[in-house]
């Protein structure tokens, strides 16, 4: 897959606009869409959705990350694109380019983390600058990955996307398995009420 002119366009747009401080914040963004960054992201949100009891919220960001990450690794091979020429490169890195994994999963975990605060807590819900801070964080990585000349602009914008869809499929079916749990639940209560003596 080759990259379109749009991303050649915003890359030599962005080579001839680089410079410090902007190269330092671009390089501290960028690795809290890192592997390990994300990993403890998910363990810490994990842990908040066991302590507050609500094991499906721990299972829907553990399962839907680990997942998300396979999607991820397979459409990369599935595309096999190249990254953006090496002399761009403002930091070491090998492997395909499309979709940005850090695009994806930032939206991923990052995105799921803020459903579940929102969920868990009131004063997440009371201000709206919590919400705010996953998606503004979101989109630095993804534009620090063009900066640093490791992803195309299509790389970031398509793993946003695909981050997205697979946000929703997690929700929907956390939705769904919630709703099927309270209706055998609700059945299990009839039972014993018609069981029990008048």
């Amino acid at each position: 897959m080759q990259p379109f002119s749009a991303d050649h366009t915003v890359t030599d747009w962005v080579m001839t606009h680089r410079g410090e401080p902007w190269t330092s914040f671009m390089q501290f963004i960028t690795v809290w869409g890192d592997t390990l960054t994300l990993t403890l992201v998910v363990i810490g949100v994990a842990v908040l959705a066991w302590m507050a009891g609500r094991i499906d919220f721990a299972v829907v960001i553990v399962a839907g990350s680990l997942v998300g990450w396979a999607l991820m690794a397979l459409l990369k091979v599935s595309f096999a694109r190249d990254r953006p020429p090496i002399e761009d490169r403002l930091i070491d890195i090998g492997g395909y380019s499309f979709p940005s994994g850090h695009a994806m999963l930032s939206v991923v975990v990052y995105g799921l983390t803020v459903i579940i605060l929102h969920r868990l807590y009131p004063q997440v819900r009371e201000r709206v600058m919590w919400l705010l801070a996953g998606p503004i964080l979101v989109g630095l990585i993804g534009f620090s990955r063009i900066y640093l000349g490791v992803h195309w602009l299509s790389d970031v914008l398509f793993g946003w996307l695909f981050g997205c869809i697979w946000i929703a499929v997690c929700v929907a079916v956390h939705v769904q398995m919630s709703r099927r749990r309270q209706a055998a639940r609700a059945a299990q209560r009839r039972g014993k009420t018609q069981s029990s003596p008048s």
